[in-house]
């Protein structure tokens, strides 16, 4: 999971925008066609777009980079704002679950993408589903899930990074990512977003959770090695992928001084 001082506001200094413009890339880290805006990084470094960076930088191991395996390590010294996290989320998909936004969602089987160690899918996901998967890239979180969860209503848990994962189609009701989407380069955003689109039930949707800017350009936080995109920027990924945005809602009673977070419902 991402850690949230990458949100604080004092990296917002670093920010200069232009205007937006699509650009065709050959970085291999990148889409083909793919959204370009300015942005910078916490060290004061500007880029003019995500394909500087990506030249710059080493893919396996900006993948790699891990934070302590405690709650206050996944949320970067912010553990104390959880309850109103999981209490956002689950307005959020209460509204899915039963039936006002259409369909009445099943809650048979959740994905918890990125999950670090678990505190989403055990304050989260596990009240609300029968059955919930994990993944997580840094096998060190992931056994601290499962000693964490060992005498939850757990299925499978899954020691790889989402832009590696293969799905089972067909699976899920709810794909659940939160604060991870921003280690990934807009190629690999894309891809693993097109999977999830496969790996949903009928009716199913997927929940990206994300810190966004408040204005358009980005962010890198080089102390954790993420992203922190525009909406614009992650509007125009979610067009790439073919998916739907059915809700967009904004975490509400968070600090001030963090970045405002974002919920995507999608399909």
């Amino acid at each position: 999971m991402r850690n949230l001082l990458s949100l604080q506001l004092k990296f917002e200094i670093f920010l200069w925008f232009d205007h937006q413009k699509l650009c065709i890339a050959a970085d291999p880290f990148r889409m083909e066609k793919t959204f370009d805006e300015k942005g910078a990084d916490s060290e004061g470094k500007k880029y003019k777009g995500l394909q500087e960076l990506w030249q710059t930088e080493d893919k396996p191991e900006w993948y790699s980079k891990a934070v302590d395996a405690t709650v206050d390590g996944m949320l970067g010294g912010f553990a104390h704002i959880t309850t109103e996290d999981v209490k956002g989320s689950k307005m959020f998909l209460s509204e899915f679950i039963s039936g006002k936004n259409g369909k009445k969602m099943n809650t048979t089987r959740a994905l918890d993408c990125g999950a670090g160690i678990g505190r989403v899918t055990k304050n989260l996901l596990l009240p609300l589903f029968d059955r919930v998967d994990l993944l997580e890239q840094n096998e060190a979180f992931v056994e601290k899930a499962r000693e964490m969860l060992k005498d939850e209503k757990m299925g499978n848990f899954f020691a790889k990074g989402m832009q590696d994962f293969d799905f089972t189609e067909n699976r899920y009701d709810l794909i659940w990512i939160q604060w991870v989407a921003g280690h990934l380069s807009d190629k690999d955003f894309v891809e693993f977003f097109r999977r999830c689109q496969k790996a949903l039930l009928p009716d199913g949707i997927i929940v990206l959770k994300e810190n966004t800017t408040r204005k358009d350009g980005f962010i890198v936080d080089k102390t954790d090695s993420s992203i922190t995109r525009s909406d614009s920027h992650l509007r125009q990924l979610f067009t790439e992928t073919g998916l739907k945005v059915l809700q967009v809602k904004v975490q509400p009673n968070f600090p001030k001084e963090l970045f405002p977070v974002r919920m995507y419902a999608l399909q």
